[in-house]
């Protein structure tokens, strides 16, 4: 099931990256108004664009194998609310009084890379949809949006992505803790 779920994930996220390419192909061939930072920062030829994009996407695909083939955890205590799970998640203990740095173990460290897994997945995705958007609505020349855009855009995708971060990291602990508390049902329920 997970091989399954992974392949479509990738498959989706490829898909929505060749979208957006084309439809940036046909707004700005020559790349000139193109607001990726890779390309204006760098100033990117197609070539270099594209050669950009795979590599970022591989390190996306790479790492959100981390988040679907996680190993469940184990051995949890069995009256964590929400709030202590999240810093079981990460520190495999209680929250003490007293804070501890983060100790990184290969447990720790993988469920970090499942995390970020996820977490990239689902701004991948944001941030394609996002730019597939505004690629339609340039090209059809929508005017209010582009004037908009030209006076707020910079601010308004960087706040979209800074809240897309946040409920990413909302959405992947409600999954994980609804996972803990239902195989905490099982326990229960067997013994």
């Amino acid at each position: 099931m997970n091989n399954i779920q992974y392949i479509t994930a990738i498959t989706y996220i490829i898909l929505l990256r060749i979208v957006d390419l084309g439809l940036t192909f046909i707004y700005t061939p020559n790349l000139k108004h193109e607001w990726n930072p890779v390309v204006s920062v760098f100033n990117y030829s197609w070539i270099g664009m594209l050669i950009t994009q795979i590599f970022i996407i591989s390190i996306i695909i790479a790492v959100m194998s981390f988040y679907f083939y996680k190993k469940p955890l184990t051995d949890l205590p069995h009256d964590l609310s929400f709030n202590e799970y999240i810093y079981y998640y990460f520190h495999n203990e209680r929250k003490t009084k007293k804070r501890k740095g983060f100790k990184p173990t290969r447990q720790n460290i993988n469920r970090v890379l499942a995390y970020n897994g996820f977490i990239l997945m689902t701004l991948s995705i944001s941030i394609s949809y996002l730019a597939i958007i505004n690629n339609l609505m340039i090209i059809y020349k929508v005017r209010s949006y582009s004037q908009f855009i030209g006076q707020y855009g910079n601010f308004l995708y960087l706040t979209i992505l800074i809240i897309m971060a946040i409920l990413s990291f909302i959405l992947f602990f409600i999954m994980e803790y609804k996972s803990y508390r239902k195989n905490l049902d099982k326990v229960y329920i067997y013994d």
